[in-house]
């Protein structure tokens, strides 16, 4: 029963894994995974006030048939369920139109100055005139004669578009765009409704979540494929042993779906940029096989234990276990897979494969006596190496450079971020614990900024609101209506003509309400609520509490700033971590096991230099490259024979390198950056083992 351990353990976990599969989710959006609480919030935010939620389509030319097509297309729109709204003209809707009417008293700056009768007589004269004199019809506001209230209400432009190509109609969703699933259906709707019209763009921001999810996922799907093929066959070529091949890519099996329905259960969902890495960490615990198989260690009849095995697995996943202390979800999510991973193919290979009857291969001994590098040489090339590094390396900062390029959506929303956004305002997010509050603090912040847009424009404070009610009621209007009247028909003017001027003003109520037709809103998050507001690029901007700067690339800057000075306080940590148990495995002579570690990290560090750049995810393949170059250190310091442990050595490097190697090839940068980190890094531990001076026996 013993000897089908392997066998049974992975058929169940194999079967768990098909029974739970339908409700396991695969998240594709590695990049939230980076952001900040605070950030998190923010985008929650931005995607409640549908700032990121409209679909602008252009039809190219400024002609009666573009805007026609236009309106043809906002007919077929309107009757998707996932659109809520869609327009063309800048012009109020009726709805807004009524609302401006019924509050235009106090929503209009209104001029309190008590005038005379005189005053009121010239004025009325003057506006008599200009009637008389004008070549052209101008119209007469018989409601305010006087001009005592001034509002702005409709656009310059009657219809959006995009400068030298054509009109714009813009599409409110009403569906949560984050969701993938759902923004993927009014994607595919969407283009099917425009693949045979010509000249039209179209673009909207969930649009890049939904095209570089799909790459993401396509290049992941190629790169696993590779990998494991390529897998496949260097074990088959290495081992020659099909018993051994077949247990082991068991146990490889076992130890990713272990790590995946672990982490479903307690993350809740993987990101298929985890579920790439996991393929290739199964091959940094191959190791332990090529390790226990070499030295014959697999007729045992019982748990192995190998020193150096050991104390290679245990600084590995320590290393992985303070990593997933981190408080970067990304990193979190990957150092989590991979304990969990390293955790179950060690127990798989130094138990399980204990009772599998497998001999001990022949390895020709070597005729030649090894000597072993002076470990202070190598350590004085690596400082070197440091310090040139550290003269020549800039870190980037940017996250986006981390994700798929996609040129196409990049070029797309240049033109209509360029033609369609208010180039020269400042995008304000306020918060505050009412919307009361939130009204009162923008009616403060206003008084600094008078030309400052926002849901104030048309929602005031019930405090503001009453002040304006009262001043309104306070004013005379009455006594000021007849004498218009009188001396409008001493003028020249039809009797009645001003029967309505400032009718129903002291019936104004404060039961004003945000309409969806306004384009600004307030949002509720997490107990808070929000409002955006715009304020010109002209004005320093001196940010209060619950005042947030809406720019994307300097929040994302300083979530990054951030998680490189956290990233290395983790290295530190791990450093301290992984020369305590060099300590334990070597006691005072650990330079030279510590000498895998630094050398390959110093030429990798070289390398990235040459570029200039340094990344986020740079920095996690080296986390990787230390925790298993420790490995094959611990394992040539301790061997007593080394022509096995070479062996072994060689082909876990081999197995490494395949794995980790083809996320070269990745088109996500963030995959290719460990990718380049882990091939560099192999191959220079490959020096440390081959570049040594022998001596006939």
């Amino acid at each position: 029963m013993k000897k089908h351990l392997n066998i049974t353990i992975f058929l169940v976990l194999s079967g768990l894994f098909f029974v739970l599969f339908p409700k396991i989710h695969f998240s594709t959006n590695f990049l939230e995974l980076f952001f900040s609480q605070k950030t998190v919030t923010l985008f929650h935010v931005i995607s409640k006030l549908q700032l990121s939620n409209n679909i602008y389509i252009a039809k190219k030319g400024f002609d009666q048939e573009s805007l026609n097509e236009l309106y043809n297309l906002k007919e077929k729109l309107e009757k998707f369920p996932q659109i809520s709204k869609v327009s063309i003209s800048l012009v109020p809707s009726k709805k807004m139109q009524e609302y401006y009417k019924r509050y235009y008293y106090l929503l209009a700056d209104f001029n309190d100055t008590r005038l005379s009768q005189k005053e009121i007589h010239q004025k009325l004269l003057s506006e008599y005139e200009r009637l008389l004199d004008s070549f052209v019809y101008v119209p007469l506001d018989t409601n305010d004669p006087l001009g005592l209230f001034h509002i702005k209400l409709f656009p310059h432009d009657k219809y959006l578009k995009i400068k030298d190509y054509g009109y714009v109609l813009k599409a409110a969703t009403n569906i949560d765009t984050s969701s993938t699933k759902a923004a993927k259906e009014l994607y595919d709707k969407v283009h099917s409704l425009l693949k045979d019209r010509k000249d039209v763009l179209v673009y909207a921001p969930f649009f890049f979540m939904v095209e570089n999810s799909s790459s993401i996922q396509k290049d992941v799907q190629r790169i696993v494929t590779f990998a494991t093929v390529l897998l496949i066959l260097l074990y088959f070529v290495m081992l020659r042993n099909f018993k051994l091949l077949l247990h082991g890519f068991m146990a490889i099996g076992s130890s990713v779906i272990g790590a995946i329905l672990l982490s479903e259960y307690f993350l809740g969902s993987i990101n298929v940029m985890v579920l790439a890495f996991g393929i290739s960490i199964t091959t940094v615990s191959i190791d332990y096989m090529f390790h226990h198989y070499f030295h014959g260690k697999f007729t045992t009849k019982g748990f192995i234990k190998d020193k150096s095995v050991f104390f290679g697995f245990i600084t590995t996943f320590g290393v992985f276990v303070i990593f997933s202390f981190i408080d970067i979800e990304l990193f979190f999510q990957l150092s989590f897979f991979s304990a969990v991973s390293l955790l179950i193919a060690y127990l798989l290979f130094s138990w399980a494969f204990s009772y599998l009857d497998i001999a001990k291969p022949y390895v020709k001994s070597q005729e030649r006596k090894t000597k072993k590098f002076n470990p202070l040489f190598v350590i004085g090339i690596s400082m070197g190496l440091f310090t040139y590094s550290y003269t020549h390396l800039h870190f980037d900062n940017n996250l986006k450079n981390l994700d798929y390029k996609n040129e196409k959506l990049l070029h797309l929303s240049k033109i209509f971020n360029e033609n369609l956004t208010k180039k020269n305002y400042q995008n304000i997010i306020l918060s505050a614990k009412s919307k009361e509050l939130l009204l009162q603090k923008y009616e403060s912040l206003q008084t600094n900024y008078p030309d400052m847009l926002g849901i104030g424009k048309f929602v005031l404070s019930q405090k503001k609101c009453e002040q304006k009610r009262k001043i309104l009621q306070d004013y005379d209007f009455k006594t000021l209506r007849a004498v218009i009247n009188k001396e409008s028909e001493k003028i020249g003017f039809n009797k009645g003509v001003f029967v309505d001027a400032y009718k129903n003003v002291d019936k104004v109520r404060c039961d004003m309400k945000e309409l969806d037709d306004m384009g600004f809103k307030i949002v509720q998050v997490d107990k808070k609520y929000y409002i955006l507001v715009l304020i010109n690029k002209k004005y320093k901007i001196k940010l209060q509490e619950g005042m947030e700067l809406l720019d994307i690339n300097t929040i994302l800057e300083k979530d990054m700033a951030s998680m490189k000075r956290t990233v290395l306080k983790f290295m530190f940590l791990s450093m301290i971590f992984i020369i305590l148990m060099l300590f334990f495995a070597s006691g005072f002579d650990l330079l030279y096991p510590l000498s895998f570690v630094l050398f390959p990290l110093s030429v990798v560090l070289f390398f990235i230099s040459l570029f200039g750049t340094i990344n986020i995810m740079h920095l996690f393949g080296l986390i990787i490259l230390i925790a298993i170059s420790i490995d094959y250190g611990i394992y040539i310091h301790s061997s007593q024979n080394l022509s096995e442990t070479k062996m072994a050595i060689r082909y876990a490097l081999l197995s490494t390198l395949a794995g980790f190697g083809v996320l070269i090839f990745s088109d996500i940068a963030a995959l290719h950056s460990i990718g380049f980190v882990i091939t560099v890094g192999v191959f220079a531990i490959f020096i440390l083992i081959y570049g040594k001076k022998y001596e006939n026996i």
